[in-house]
C-alpha cells in the first residue's frame, strides 16, 4: 500500500477497529454483569419488580470487563481490590474463599 492510500485508508481501519473493540467491551461488561447479577452478594435482585435496578452491578462490571480485556484474566485479588474500591468491604468475607473462587472462574470463562 503506498502512502496515500496508508494516509486516506489508515484512520478507517483504526476506526473500524475501535468500534470492534468498543462492541468486544460492551458485550464483555453485560456478560460480566450478568454474573454479578446472579451472584447478587448482597441479595438486591436488580431487575426484579421489588428488586435493584438491572444495572445494580454495573460500575464493577465495567471495571472487572476492563481487566479482562486488558490481561486476559482477573484474579480473586482483582475482584477483590474492584469489590473493595466500590463498596469498602471485602467481598471474600461476604462471598465466602469457595464462592469467591467460583466467581472468578465463571469471569475468567467470558474471554
Amino acid at each position: 500500500m503506498d502512502w496515500l492510500s496508508n494516509a486516506i485508508l489508515g484512520p478507517m481501519r483504526d476506526a473500524d477497529s475501535m468500534r470492534a473493540e468498543s462492541r468486544v467491551h460492551r458485550q464483555i461488561t453485560a456478560a460480566v454483569l450478568a454474573v454479578l447479577t446472579e451472584v447478587d452478594p448482597y441479595g438486591l435482585e436488580p431487575g426484579t419488580s421489588d428488586g435493584a435496578p438491572a444495572d445494580e452491578y454495573e460500575p464493577e462490571a465495567v471495571d472487572l470487563a476492563r481487566l479482562l480485556l486488558r490481561d486476559g484474566v482477573v484474579t480473586v485479588y482483582d475482584v477483590e481490590d474492584v469489590w473493595v474500591r466500590w463498596f469498602s468491604e471485602s467481598l471474600v468475607l461476604r462471598l465466602g474463599v469457595d464462592r469467591t473462587a467460583r466467581l472468578v472462574d465463571r469471569l475468567n470463562a467470558l474471554v
